[in-house]
């Protein structure tokens, strides 16, 4: 069983956002494939947790991309444990395009849940995987930042449908990065690139809820390239938020095909 864990993907056209890159609603569910794949194999998978009435959830993420893979590409998403406690744990990765060099990192944060209660559950049996965590293997991007609410905040709204539910029956996760990236029109995505992105999950939405997707401009950082700037969002349903996410957009350099 091994602490460090990866798989090699082949990027199809029909992956591919309009510029030809991989999606980050891609990238994130490839992140939750490659950890479901580690979790069964070091033994606290699906098989270890059914008997409890219990599921690995997503709870918070965090990316950062240099390059996202483009049509056609191989590109290999690696993953390795960085904590467990009580009731989470980290997992952090490392994307690589097909030359083997570092295009991205992840960092996330799991926790399990109770399909009966939908509460979180204490994993306290699972302490022995801290054994699998490398002594020597450490993500080099900031942990995700403390979702907020929002105040002064733009707002738009939106009814979930039916291509927006999942096999669970609730609105896939997915759905929520897409909503929350088309309040943005084609032309600014042309000239723009999400280069890190943030989102915690806070709870689940159904079909036919009506929700609002609020939005609010952070001032130009001083401490990132260029002073780029970001934008806070979340999706709230009677008043309750379903997430909170960061988006950080930077200038596309060189036209609508570049990264």
């Amino acid at each position: 069983m091994q602490q460090i864990f990866e798989r090699t993907y082949f990027l199809t056209p029909a992956e591919c956002n309009p510029h030809g890159r991989m999606p980050i609603t891609l990238l994130i569910n490839r992140l939750i494939e490659v950890a479901t794949l580690h979790a069964n194999e070091i033994g606290i998978g699906y098989a270890s947790l059914v008997d409890y009435n219990e599921t690995w959830v997503l709870s918070r993420v965090a990316t950062e991309m240099r390059l996202y893979p483009g049509v056609n590409d191989h590109y290999t998403v690696r993953t390795w444990i960085s904590s467990i406690s009580r009731l989470f744990s980290e997992r952090d990765f490392e994307i690589l395009d097909g030359d083997g060099q570092t295009i991205g990192h992840a960092r996330t944060v799991w926790a399990v849940l109770n399909t009966v209660s939908r509460t979180v559950a204490d994993i306290s049996r699972m302490a022995w995987v801290a054994d699998f965590i490398p002594a020597d293997k450490l993500c080099p991007v900031e942990k995700p930042s403390r979702p907020r609410p929002l105040t002064d905040c733009r707002t738009e709204r939106y009814r979930f449908t039916y291509c927006d539910i999942d096999f669970n029956r609730h609105v896939n996760s997915s759905r929520y990065i897409e909503l929350l990236l088309n309040q943005w029109d084609l032309d600014f995505h042309d000239r723009n690139r999400l280069t890190r992105f943030e989102i915690a999950y806070l709870h689940e939405a159904y079909f036919g809820e009506e929700v609002e997707v609020r939005l609010a401009d952070e001032p130009a950082a001083t401490d990132t390239p260029g002073g780029t700037a970001a934008t806070r969002a979340e999706l709230l349903h009677d008043g309750h938020p379903l997430c909170r996410a960061l988006l950080r957009f930077s200038p596309r350099e060189l036209g609508v095909g570049s990264w």
